[in-house]
C-alpha cells in the first residue's frame, strides 16, 4: 500500500507530509487548498510528464516522494521490471519513489535512490496505483487489462495458463517448421556440407596450435638462429683459437706430466670427456644451422596452416575446440535436414494436433469468459443502481475476428488468436439515458464517470490486483441519498484495497478510516497549503462545516455526529461480513 507522501515546493504547497492507512483515506478542504495537487503529485510519481509552472514561485526546485509497502502479490508483478534495472526492494519490502524538478523542465526520477527513466515509473506505477482523474493511468481503460480482470473475476486463471501454454508450444513448433523450410529453400544443405568439408580438410585433430605457432616462430628467425649456431660452432671447433684446440693443448700438457704424478691422469680423463661433448655439440650446431637455413618451404607450409586455422576461427569459433563444436553441430543439423521429409511430416502432425488442442481449450475458455462477463455485467449494473445511476448501463463486448490461419472453434470457423485465446474484450458504458454504449476508454472524465468506475471497481474488488485506488471529484453532481451510497461503496472497497478519496461531501467523508484536511495559510504575504490529520471532535466540526452554514452550527454538529455514528456502525457490520466471508 501507499505509506507516505512528501511534497515540497510544488505549486501552492510549500512542504507537507502525509501518512496513509490501509483503509479509506479521506481528504477534504476548501477550494484552492491544493487537494487536486496531491493527485497530480501521485501521477508524477507514477510517470506522468511534468507540466510547466509546477515549481513554487521563489523556489528553484520541487520534490515529490512516496513510500510504498508492496504486498507479496505486487512484488511478484513488479519484480521482473525492477530486476531488469538492477533495483531490489529494501530488506523490509519498502519501495521509495521520488522525483526532483528543476527550472527549465528537467526532472530526475528515482526508485530506491537509483535514477530511472520515466518509462520505468509507468511500468511499475500501473501495478501500484490506479488514479481516476488522469485517464491514461486508469487500468480500466486498458482493453488488455479488462480481459485480465474478467478472467480473475471468473477465476479462470487455470484455463488461461493452459491456453497460453498450448499456444506457446504451437508457436514453437511453427517456428521450427518455418526455419526448416527457410533453410531448405536457400541452399542451406549445400552450405552446411561446404562448412563441414572445409573444417575436415584442416585435419584439426592432428594439430597442436601452440606447438605450431612456436615452430613457425623458429623458422621465421631461421637466419639469426643459423648465424648464431655457426658462430657457436666456430668458437667451439672452428680455428686455432677455438675451445677444442685449446683443450687439446691442455690435454697434451697433462699427458706429458702425468707419468710423474698418476693423480693427474684423473684430470686428463675428465677433460677428454668434456672435449668429446664439445666436439659433438659443435657438429650438431653446424648441422642444425644448415637445416634451419634451408627450410623456407617449411616456413611457408607452417604459415599456410596457421592462416587456415585463423580463417576457420574467424568463421566458426574463437578456438579450435569451438570450430570442432561448430562442425559437430553442422553434421547433426545436416543429418536432420537430409531426413527432413520424415522430420517435417512428424512436426506437421504435431503442429496440427497442438492447433486443434489450442482451439478446443480457447473455445472452452471463451465460453467461461462469456459466462463470467454476463455475471459481472449484472453485478456492475446493480452497483450502478446503488449509486443512484439507474439510467447508466454497463456492458462487456466479447468478439472474435475470423482468420483462415487461426484456431478452429465451434461451428467450424477459424479465428485469430493471441496468447490469451481467441477473444477480444472491451468494457462498454452508456453515461446518459437513451445513449448507446461506448468503449469505456472513450468516456469523458467527471463525477458521473467516477461513480461508474467506482461501480466497476466495487464489482471487481477481489479480482483487481492494484492495491491503491485514488478517486478525485467522485462527488461531482452527487447529493443526499446517492452520497451515502457512494460512501458505503468506498468503505466496502476499502476492505479490499487502500482507497484515497478527495471529497466535499460529509456523507462520503464520514466513512473514512483517516481524515486529512487541507488548509490555506498566509505566511509573509504568501499563500501556502498545510495538511492536518483530524479526528474526534475536530473531525466532527469539519463534517459539520461541510454540511452547511455556520449559522446553524448546533444543528450541523448534531448532523455530523449522526453521520459519524451511523458510518461507524455500518463499518463495524461490514468488517464482520468480510471477516466471515459473507460480504464478498
Amino acid at each position: 500500500m501507499l505509506g507516505e507522501l512528501h511534497i515540497k515546493n510544488f505549486a501552492v504547497i510549500r512542504d507537507i507530509s502525509m501518512h496513509f492507512v490501509s483503509g479509506l483515506n479521506v481528504i477534504s478542504g476548501d477550494e484552492g487548498t491544493g487537494k487536486s495537487l496531491l493527485v497530480d503529485a501521485l501521477s508524477l510519481l507514477m510517470g506522468a510528464r511534468a507540466p510547466s509552472g509546477l515549481i513554487r514561485s521563489g523556489s528553484r526546485t520541487a520534490h515529490v516522494e512516496t513510500i510504498f509497502w508492496p504486498s507479496e502479490v505486487t512484488i511478484g508483478l513488479i519484480r521482473g521490471i525492477l530486476e531488469e534495472s538492477g533495483i531490489e526492494p529494501e530488506a523490509n519490502g519498502m519501495l521509495l519513489i521520488s522525483r526532483d524538478f528543476q527550472e527549465g523542465g528537467r526532472s530526475i526520477a528515482r526508485v530506491n535512490n537509483r535514477a530511472v527513466p520515466l518509462s520505468l515509473l509507468r511500468q511499475i506505477g500501473r501495478h501500484l496505483v490506479d488514479i481516476h482523474g488522469q485517464m491514461e493511468y486508469l487500468s480500466l481503460m486498458d482493453s488488455a487489462n479488462q480481459l485480465m480482470l474478467v478472467d480473475k473475476y471468473g477465476e479462470l486463471e487455470g484455463g488461461c495458463k493452459e491456453v497460453r501454454r498450448t499456444i506457446e508450444e504451437l508457436r514453437a513448433k511453427e517456428k521450427t517448421l518455418g526455419a526448416m523450410e527457410h533453410r531448405e529453400k536457400d541452399g542451406y544443405i549445400d552450405l552446411l556440407q561446404y562448412q563441414i568439408d572445409e573444417i575436415d580438410a584442416a585435419a584439426l585433430d592432428d594439430i597442436d596450435e601452440d606447438a605450431l605457432l612456436k615452430e613457425r616462430d623458429i623458422y621465421r628467425r631461421a637466419g639469426a638462429i643459423s648465424g648464431g649456431c655457426l658462430d657457436a660452432y666456430a668458437t667451439l671447433y672452428g680455428d686455432d683459437r677455438s675451445v677444442s684446440v685449446l683443450m687439446h693443448k691442455v690435454l697434451t700438457c697433462l699427458r706429458g706430466i702425468s707419468a710423474a704424478d698418476t693423480r693427474l691422469a684423473e684430470f686428463s680423463e675428465g677433460l677428454e670427456g668434456g672435449l668429446a661433448a664439445i666436439e659433438e655439440t659443435a657438429r650438431e650446431l653446424r648441422s642444425y644451422a644448415e637445416n634451419v637455413e634451408s627450410c623456407q618451404e617449411k616456413l611457408e607450409e607452417l604459415e599456410n596452416k596457421i592462416e587456415i586455422l585463423s580463417a576457420l576461427k574467424r568463421k566458426y569459433g574463437s578456438s579450435i575446440d569451438a570450430v570442432k563444436a561448430f562442425r559437430d553441430k553442422a553434421v547433426s543439423e545436416l543429418l536432420e535436414l537430409r531426413n527432413g521429409k520424415e522430420t517435417r511430416a512428424r512436426l506437421e502432425v504435431e503442429r496440427a494436433e497442438l492447433k486443434a488442442e489450442a482451439g478446443r481449450k480457447a473455445e472452452r475458455l471463451s465460453l467461461c469468459r462469456r459466462s463470467a462477463a454476463e455475471k459481472l455485467v449484472r453485478l456492475v449494473n446493480s452497483e450502478l443502481a446503488d449509486l443512484g445511476l439507474e439510467w447508466a448501463r454497463f456492458d462487456i463486448a466479447l468478439s472474435r475476428r475470423e482468420d483462415a490461419q487461426g484456431l478452429s472453434a465451434a461451428g467450424g470457423k477459424a479465428y485469430a488468436y493471441t496468447g490469451d485465446g481467441i477473444d477480444r474484450l472491451e468494457f462498454l458504458v452508456a453515461t446518459n439515458p437513451g445513449e448507446p454504449v461506448r468503449p469505456m476508454s472513450a468516456i469523458a472524465s467527471g463525477g458521473e464517470t467516477s461513480r461508474i468506475v467506482l461501480a466497476v471497481k466495487s464489482a471487481l474488488k477481489i479480482a483487481d490486483p492494484i492495491p491503491t485506488l485514488v478517486f478525485d471529484e467522485i462527488d461531482m453532481g452527487v447529493g443526499g441519498r446517492s452520497a451515502d451510497s457512494v460512501g458505503r461503496k468506498l468503505g466496502s472497497l476499502a476492505g479490499f484495497h487502500q482507497v484515497l478519496c478527495i471529497t466535499h461531501l460529509p456523507q462520503i467523508a464520514c466513512f473514512g478510516d483517516i481524515h486529512f484536511k487541507l488548509n490555506k495559510v498566509i505566511e509573509g504575504g504568501r499563500a501556502s497549503s498545510t495538511v492536518e490529520t483530524i479526528e474526534g471532535q475536530d473531525r466532527v466540526r469539519e463534517l459539520a462545516v461541510m454540511l452547511g452554514s455556520e449559522r446553524n452550527g448546533g444543528v450541523m454538529m448534531k448532523g455530523a455526529e449522526a453521520l459519524v455514528k451511523n458510518a461507524e456502525k455500518w463499518k463495524s457490520g461490514a468488517r464482520e461480513l468480510v471477516a466471515t466471508g459473507t460480504g464478498l
